[in-house]
Order: structure tokens, then sequence, then C-alpha cells
């Protein structure tokens, strides 16, 4: 178990950290370029996003993985803490990269889709219509919520009033 999980970390870790920098640079001036030709809001531009951005996650889990295996075994022989360290740091910048790239594109926006792998047979996304009636549900029980709370200030003022009135009258 212990080879295994060597190589995993072996495999993820010889992917250096400055080829996903390296190329968001060249998918923002490659987008760039083509935002001349295409349209920025068209459904091909957000699946490329939307791809990008799951790429970006699953560095982040194998970054995060790294990072609490080093955690883990850092009293053991062999293990460095500024690999480790050197891990985090990667981790962390990963992190801020991919807010930026979510905030800049607007994919933040939108729920992430679950990866393929850890998708059962039976989980379907929401079609808009079961987003639309589950938005509709939420914003009705909100209303009735506001409703009952703007009721119950009446009531409270009406009694309020009626109890300054009756000492006034005293």
């Amino acid at each position: 178990m212990n080879n295994s999980s060597q190589s995993s970390t072996l495999s993820i870790s010889s992917i250096p950290p400055s080829s996903f920098q390296n190329a968001s640079v060249y998918m923002s001036q490659s987008s760039l370029h083509d935002s001349i030709h295409t349209d920025p809001n068209s459904p091909e531009v957000l699946k490329q996003n939307v791809q990008i951005a799951l790429d970006h996650v699953a560095r982040i889990q194998a970054l995060a993985h790294n990072c609490l295996h080093g955690t883990q075994s850092a009293y053991q022989g062999g293990n460095s803490p500024a690999h480790t360290t050197a891990e985090l740091a990667a981790l962390m910048q990963a992190l801020r990269t991919l807010a930026e790239f979510l905030r800049q594109t607007g994919v933040g926006a939108y729920p992430m889709p679950l990866a393929p792998e850890s998708q059962s047979a039976s989980s379907v996304p929401p079609i808009e219509q079961q987003l639309i009636d589950t938005t509709a549900r939420e914003v009705q029980v909100l209303y009735e919520r506001l409703k009952r709370i703007q009721e119950s200030n009446t009531v409270a003022v009406n009694l309020l009033g009626a109890a300054d009135t009756v000492s006034r009258a005293r």
C-alpha cells in the first residue's frame, strides 16, 4: 500500500506547478484573442471555462492530497517538511488562482458539476423546470415567513399603541 501511495505521489508531483500556471496564462491569452471573434457569453465559452475550472479543481485536489499525506507522515523518516511546505504553498496559490478564474469568468456563479467518476447513474443534473420549481418554492417560503413577521410586527405595534393610549388616559 505504501508503494502505491508513493507512486501516485510521484506521478502527481512530477507535474510541475508552473505548467498549470502557464496553461492558465495561455488559456487567458487565447481567450482574449478568441473573444474578438466569439461571444464571451456563448455556451461554448462557458463549457470551456467550466472545463478549465474542473482542471483547476483536479489540480487542487491532488495538491490537497499531497499536503494531507505529507502532514500525516511528517514524523516518519525520509519525509521533508520543506517539500510539504512547498506543496502547501502551491495549494494556496492554486486556490487563489481558481478563485480569481471563477471571479473573472463568472463560472463561480454556477453550481459546479460533480466529477464523472463520483456521479452515480441516478444522479443527473436538474433540468431548468426543476430549478424554476425549486426556486419558486423557496421564494414562496421566504415570502410567507416575511408576511408572518410583518403581521407579528403589526400586532406588536397595535398592542404598544393601545397600552400607550391607556396610560395617557389615566
